[in-house]
């Protein structure tokens, strides 16, 4: 027995080995063409998760939801081409899912770009977007059951005799890419316009500004019209198979660009804080963080005066991420959290020297009063010689 089984596992692996020897150059290189954004969509995907527990607000956690979204259906629809490449009879069980993936991408990231740019905690995203890419596809799918397998498989092949009797259903069938081609153009589009709508809220709120928020969102959203020239291009391409790599990469660093920015956070979310008075409910704006929000936080509620104050502490209150408030602070001060945070407790103690009636109170208890969680602690700040803010 154990020897029949050896043998129809040599059968098989010799069988797909000859099935590999006897692929194109072209194959080849279109599978793995392919493969990267599947692999990039995945690692994303990923990062996304690992980073979920690090959000502070519900709406880091729905961002990176909307995200791991994105990227999935990115990796799912670039491995159904993969799959078309490589059998195009098992591509056309999963074309239906294909065609939602394809359409879903552009959808989702504009979830995310509406999310990303709002302005007014009131702004919701309509659902009805989500309509169009769910219901092509179900018809699609509703309208191969009447149609022979042999016939689909064909239509993949690009050699259906039966074109003439299944016109339309061709048609149907095979017109994914222009489709999704429409759906990233439009929604690509409106996603620029939202951004320039953001720019333009923040510079009346603002004032001037030195680089506008949301760049790197504005290099992204370009790329993907760059992407959309790239047919253009294909007397260019059609010389080398290599040359194929070049939207592909354009494709990677659009993927890589959202991910890090999203994952250091590098964006600030207008959250919804909502204040009862009598039987109604008014929606109150939460601002951008500022120096001057920052300071008079600071200066009113003192919060290092706790000897355990962590950054996290203070990104409720404030309503913003970890990775932007000490980014705020590093480019702002010119010092990290904790420098900042002993500054101001040297400042308190410094205040309390000067102060007569803590004429009789020990060196200790100041620096503890202070938020230093000893003596020794101001000392060591003290030596650092940080008193400048």
């Amino acid at each position: 027995m154990m020897i029949i089984k050896e043998l129809v596992c040599q059968n098989v692996i010799a069988r797909f080995l000859i099935y590999l020897h006897d692929m194109s150059m072209q194959t080849w290189i279109s599978i793995l063409t392919n493969l990267f954004p599947v692999i990039s969509a995945l690692t994303c995907c990923l990062l996304m998760i690992l980073t979920y527990k690090d959000s502070v607000r519900e709406e880091e956690r729905y961002l990176k939801r909307g995200l791991f979204f994105f990227y999935f259906s990115v990796a799912f629809g670039w491995a159904c081409v993969i799959i078309y490449t490589w059998s195009p009879r098992l591509f056309v069980y999963l074309n239906s899912l294909c065609y939602c993936s394809f359409i879903m991408m552009s959808v989702t990231f504009y979830h995310v770009v509406f999310w990303l740019t709002r302005v007014d905690s009131s702004e919701h995203f309509s659902m009805r977007h989500y309509y169009l890419p769910v219901l092509i596809p179900v018809v699609l799918l509703v309208w191969s059951l009447f149609v022979p397998l042999d016939v689909q498989v064909a239509i993949v092949a690009v050699d259906s005799p039966l074109e003439d009797v299944y016109f339309y259903f061709t048609r149907f069938f095979t017109s994914q890419l222009m489709v999704a081609f429409l759906f990233c153009l439009c929604y690509t589009l409106l996603g620029l316009k939202r951004l320039f709508r953001y720019w333009r809220v923040m510079r009346e709120q603002l004032g001037d500004m030195k680089e506008p928020p949301l760049r790197w969102l504005g290099c992204v959203l370009l790329l993907f019209l760059f992407s959309l020239c790239m047919p253009l291009l294909d007397p260019l391409f059609a010389e080398s198979y290599w040359l194929d790599f070049l939207p592909i990469g354009i494709l990677l660093l659009q993927y890589s660009i959202v991910a890090y920015n999203i994952i250091v956070g590098n964006y600030v979310l207008c959250s919804c804080v909502e204040e009862s008075s009598g039987d109604r409910q008014e929606i109150k704006k939460t601002p951008l963080l500022n120096k001057e929000r920052f300071e008079k936080y600071i200066r009113e509620e003192k919060p290092y005066l706790n000897p355990e104050l962590k950054i996290t502490d203070l990104t409720g209150e404030l309503q913003t991420n970890r990775t932007y408030l000490s980014t705020f602070i590093n480019r702002t001060y010119g010092m990290n959290f904790n420098t900042y945070i002993n500054d101001c407790r040297l400042r308190e103690m410094k205040a309390f020297l000067a102060d007569s009636t803590c004429a009789g109170v020990s060196m200790t208890d100041l620096a503890i009063r202070a938020g230093f969680g000893c003596y020794h602690s101001y000392r060591r700040a003290k030596k650092r010689n940080i008193t400048n803010f």
